[in-house]
C-alpha cells in the first residue's frame, strides 16, 4: 500500500536521477509554472489554478490555465477558493473562483479548497454550482461544529500535521486525505500523526485512504503506481 500526499508545495521528494517519486504526491503549481514542472518531474501528478491570494488581474492565469487543465497530468483544480485575511476583495476572489468552479465539472476533475475565515461564502457557492465533483478543502484545522456543517454539504477534507483532534474523530474516513502542504515534515509522519490521533493501526488507515485515492484521482493511481 502507498502512501499519497495529495497536496504539496515540495518536490524534494522527487529523485533527481529518475525523476521518480518516492511516494505518489500532487505538486500544487500555478497555471505559468505548469509546463517547466511537467518537464522537470517526469513522475509527478499535478493540481493547477489560481490562488485567492493572486486573484487581482488573474485574467491572463485563468485563460493559460482553461489551455492547460486538461492534461492527463494535471489531476485536479486548485488550489481554490476564498480568503478574508489576504487578497483582494471576495467579489474578485469570487469571480476567479467561479470560473476555476466551472473548469472543474467541465474536466470532470476534483477541486482542491483554500479557505480563510470565508465558510459560509464557501458553502453558498457550494449550493449555487451543485457541483459533481469533489470539493477538498485542504490544511483543514476547523472545530468539529463546523466540520459538522461541512461535511452536511458534503467536503471532503485534507489534513497535515496541525489539526483539530476532536474534528478528525468526526470525518468519516471516506471523506479524509492527508498532505503535507508547505510543512516541513514527511507524508509518513503525516499518517502516523493522524492513526494515533484516531487511535487506530496505520495499515487500516493507509488502505482507507487509498480507496479514496482510486475513488477521486483515479489518473494519479495511472500516472504514479502502474
Amino acid at each position: 500500500m502507498d502512501l499519497y500526499d495529495i497536496h504539496t508545495h515540495d518536490s524534494s521528494s522527487t529523485s533527481a536521477d529518475e525523476g521518480e517519486p518516492s511516494h505518489p504526491y500532487i505538486l500544487n503549481v500555478y497555471p505559468l509554472g505548469f509546463e517547466d514542472a511537467k518537464d522537470a518531474l517526469l513522475g509527478c501528478s499535478f493540481s493547477c489554478g489560481v490562488h485567492p491570494w493572486y486573484s487581482e488581474n488573474a485574467e491572463p492565469q485563468l485563460k493559460f490555465l482553461s489551455e492547460i487543465a486538461g492534461d492527463s497530468r494535471i489531476v485536479a483544480i486548485g488550489e481554490a477558493g476564498y480568503d478574508k485575511l489576504k487578497g483582494p476583495e471576495l467579489s474578485i476572489q469570487q469571480h476567479v473562483f467561479e470560473y476555476q468552479i466551472s473548469l472543474s465539472e467541465k474536466l470532470k476533475k476534483p477541486l482542491i479548497i483554500h479557505c480563510v475565515k470565508a465558510w459560509d461564502e464557501l458553502i453558498a457557492s457550494k449550493k449555487k454550482f451543485n457541483p459533481k465533483q469533489a470539493w477538498i478543502i485542504h490544511g483543514y484545522k476547523g472545530k468539529p461544529e463546523l466540520t459538522k456543517q461541512l461535511l452536511a454539504h458534503g467536503f471532503m477534507f485534507s489534513v497535515n500535521d496541525k489539526f483539530n483532534i476532536d474534528s478528525v474523530k468526526v470525518i468519516p474516513l471516506n471523506m479524509m486525505f492527508c498532505e503535507t502542504d508547505t510543512h516541513d515534515i514527511s507524508i509518513e509522519s503525516v499518517y502516523e500523526i493522524l492513526a494515533d490521533a484516531l487511535e487506530m493501526p496505520i495499515e487500516n488507515l493507509t488502505e482507507k485512504l487509498e480507496n479514496n485515492i482510486a475513488r477521486t484521482f483515479p489518473q494519479l493511481i495511472t500516472v504514479n503506481v502502474s
